[in-house]
């Protein structure tokens, strides 16, 4: 025992003491609280009423009528309280979910349909306007025989009921993918030594040529100002070149510019054809340019606007030449509607090749023959030349 008493002088045994105490007391606090609880709790078991069939009505069962108070939660059943309170809330306002029912599915009464009753006509016949003697005097001829009446196919009523009342289905429009789509039709312009300038209508647009030395723009730091010498030293930025890959889709279109280059206005779509090194003359520049090299950079920049929803400009760069391009509404026009029948001409042909549609370069090829017709060129110094020549010899041999 006095181990026992110098042990629990020790800082150790004091502290065991003190735990073991501090819970001693909260049992002792806990069992006196349920203890008062249970004193102010209903009535006792032994009071209970027995428990009744399902279905029956006991008044006892039914709460008490609640008492008015200012106290929102005074109106609700007191029995509910043992669950939370938004759960005390509904069982409260709710039916007694805890007794059993059958389900009772109300079926709607039959309605006959309104049949509208026609009254028969009355018939007279002629012997009952003429005299018997008069209907004597008189023999009648024999009438031909009635044609066999051709009786209606009789439809049963049920499948006139359950006939379903079809109305035209009307499927919206596809949205327009060039909607927002459009050009750029004025650049910012610099002029600077050895830029030169010609213009021509060409292909259903109106072309603006700059020529320009290209050892010298070959050795200019910008990148902006090598692919289009006419730009502004400052307000232009390359974003994208041809490594990039960069596609650009609206609808069946897609296509991929060799460079685009962003101004406050708008963006410029760039493609880059070498020709093989060859230099662009100034004087017959325009009997030199292809139908197709024009088509494809606005079919270029024409994917680019929609895809941006930015106004684009098409610019086309050869070796020493940059072609600024203004298609008229007519082009336009027309590169936008033959757009579905040139995609499908093309996936019908070429079965085996899946593509996401039609690129900008084989857009381009197949509308050369309706471009030729629709906007025609016009003859060229060569061209006239040599129908001349031509003529000329036909003349000699005859």
């Amino acid at each position: 025992m006095n181990q026992i008493i110098a042990w629990a002088q020790t800082p150790l045994g004091l502290l065991i003491i003190a735990a073991v105490g501090f819970i001693v007391v909260c049992f002792v606090i806990t069992w006196i609280i349920f203890a008062v609880a249970g004193l102010f709790r209903g009535r006792p078991r032994a009071e209970e009423p027995a428990r009744e069939e399902p279905g029956s009505v006991n008044e006892a069962d039914e709460p008490p009528a609640p008492e008015a108070s200012s106290d929102p939660l005074e109106s609700f059943d007191r029995r509910a309280l043992k669950a939370p309170i938004a759960l005390a809330r509904l069982r409260a306002r709710g039916p007694d979910v805890t007794r059993p029912a059958e389900p009772v599915l109300a079926r709607p009464a039959p309605v006959e349909p309104a049949v509208a009753v026609t009254p028969e006509p009355e018939i007279r016949t002629l012997t009952d306007a003429v005299p018997e003697s008069v209907m004597q005097a008189v023999e009648p001829e024999p009438a031909p025989a009635p044609a066999p009446a051709v009786q209606p196919q009789a439809v049963p009523s049920r499948q006139l009921q359950e006939a379903p009342f079809t109305t035209p289905v009307v499927l919206p429009h596809a949205p327009d993918p060039f909607a927002n789509a459009e050009f750029l039709l004025t650049l910012p312009f610099e002029r600077r030594t050895g830029l030169t300038m010609a213009h021509a209508d060409l292909c259903g647009a109106g072309v603006e040529a700059v020529f320009f030395a290209p050892e010298t723009v070959s050795r200019w730091e910008s990148d902006e100002l090598r692919l289009v010498p006419f730009l502004p030293q400052q307000g232009a930025k390359l974003l994208a070149t041809e490594t990039d890959r960069e596609t650009f889709h609206a609808g069946d279109l897609f296509a991929q510019p060799d460079a685009v280059i962003e101004l406050s206005t708008g963006l410029i779509a760039l493609e880059y054809k070498s020709r093989g090194g060859r230099l662009e003359d100034p004087l017959r520049w325009a009997e030199s340019m292809r139908p197709k090299d024009i088509l494809q950079t606005v079919l270029a920049a024409l994917a680019l606007s929609a895809e941006s929803g930015r106004p684009v400009a098409p610019v086309l760069r050869t070796t020493n030449a940059v072609f600024f391009l203004r298609p008229t509404r007519e082009l336009r026009t027309l590169l936008v509607t033959r757009l579905p029948s040139a995609a499908a001409f093309l996936a019908e042909s070429l079965p085996h090749e899946r593509r996401p549609g039609i690129s900008a370069a084989d857009y381009a090829e197949l509308l050369i023959p309706v471009v030729s017709r629709i906007f025609p060129r016009a003859e060229s110094a060569g061209s006239a030349a040599g129908k001349e020549a031509h003529l000329d010899m036909l003349t000699r041999r005859s």
